[in-house]
């Protein structure tokens, strides 16, 4: 055994490869080896429904020959085409085993891990996946296949084929990274998509651009539309965590609830019951027009159609306005007034109603976001 192989097995939870690629890459300072430097982290997926853990993302990164771990956008770039497929290939069964052993323990997760959309061109991409997957006791409906957006793959008239494919054994595809790109949106409806992952550079600044909160509600649409799932990655902070409770979003994944792990940690995690309950009412501004978010579609509706409870009076249970008046502050106070100044239209006519409404909301928009950074750059 060489001194590499003894320093790769001496890596808890890592992943050997073949050891017919043995070529040395280096970055300043540092060097690694693939596949001997290549380990599995486990980071966990929550919802927010059910209070549990319901699965996990398999994550590469590489430990160079100082001992310091690479990010993927470290290494990625140096991999050819054969050792990305090798990778896939790697997080693949690091992950089945990983439901193994946690199958053992009672915990019954689902998988996912990204694959190369190169790999996805090739013909034998089914049958390397069952290869695999058979040589475990996990069902490959417990497992997903993530895709990268930006992938030029997806372009292509042999994407809805191979992924087909894919289904038919069982598995799962999921979109990530979506909102990084746009073209691919334009094929979502030919495509076997069963989960979408939104992209995590959209949601981890979230309180200093709320405005955000739109585009994630339009996503849960677009997915509900789809029969999909929607997983929204970045939940980096407790408060964007409350913000996605508060909009009503099931599954989270993010510093917030855990960060990548080995997994020897994972299980430890998993035993310790994290718990992440849903807010009941909102306890920061950003919850609160989290909030409004979610209530403001029917809020439209009942002002577009006759109805036994009217705009206003929905208004006045509006969580927003609730806390709006349980802290009030001088930046909050405009908002508080323009809403109430809407019990004046309340007796016109619906479409009249609506068109206030709306002039409202956008006038008050910029106001609400800048109270919502200063309360973040205040916590």
């Amino acid at each position: 055994m060489t001194k590499n192989h003894s320093r790769f097995d001496s890596v808890p939870d890592g992943t050997r490869g073949s050891p017919v690629t043995q070529k040395v890459f280096g970055l300043p300072k540092e060097t690694w080896r693939f596949p001997e430097g290549v380990i599995a982290f486990f980071q966990p997926v929550y919802s927010l429904f059910q209070q549990r853990v319901t699965g996990f993302e398999v994550l590469a990164r590489v430990r160079t020959d100082s001992g310091n771990l690479l990010q993927p956008r470290q290494f990625l770039p140096f991999l050819t085409l054969e050792q990305r497929r090798e990778l896939s290939r790697l997080m693949l069964s690091a992950g089945l085993r990983l439901l193994e052993k946690l199958d053992a323990e009672g915990y019954c997760l689902e998988m996912s891990f990204n694959v190369d959309p190169d790999f996805m061109e090739d013909r034998d991409c089914v049958p390397c996946f069952l290869g695999v997957v058979q040589g475990s006791p996990i069902s490959a409906e417990r497992i997903t296949l993530e895709l990268l957006e930006s992938g030029d793959f997806l372009q292509g008239d042999i994407a809805v084929q191979r992924l087909e494919h894919l289904c038919e054994t069982g598995a799962q595809i999921a979109l990530d990274d979506i909102g990084s790109a746009y073209s691919s949106l334009l094929r979502l409806k030919n495509l076997p998509i069963k989960k979408i992952k939104l992209d995590q550079e959209l949601v981890k600044d979230l309180a200093r651009e709320p405005k955000i909160i739109a585009f994630v509600q339009s996503m849960k649409f677009l997915a509900d539309g789809l029969g999909a799932t929607l997983i929204v990655e970045g939940v980096e902070t407790p408060a964007i965590l409350e913000a996605m409770g508060n909009l009503s979003q099931d599954l989270v994944q993010g510093y917030a609830i855990a960060r990548p792990m080995d997994a020897t940690a994972f299980v430890q995690y998993l035993r310790s019951d994290p718990t992440f309950p849903r807010p009941e009412s909102p306890g920061s501004l950003l919850g609160a027009y989290a909030a409004h978010v979610l209530r403001r579609p029917l809020l439209y509706s009942l002002s577009a159609e006759m109805s036994e409870l009217s705009p206003v009076e929905f208004l006045e249970r509006s969580p927003l306005l609730q806390y709006l008046r349980l802290y009030p502050s001088l930046q909050t106070k405009p908002i508080l007034e323009a809403y109430g100044k809407l019990r004046e239209v309340d007796q016109q006519s619906p479409q009249g109603v609506k068109q206030r409404l709306q002039e409202i909301e956008e006038n008050l928009q910029p106001l609400l976001f800048a109270a919502i950074r200063a309360a973040d750059e205040e916590s």
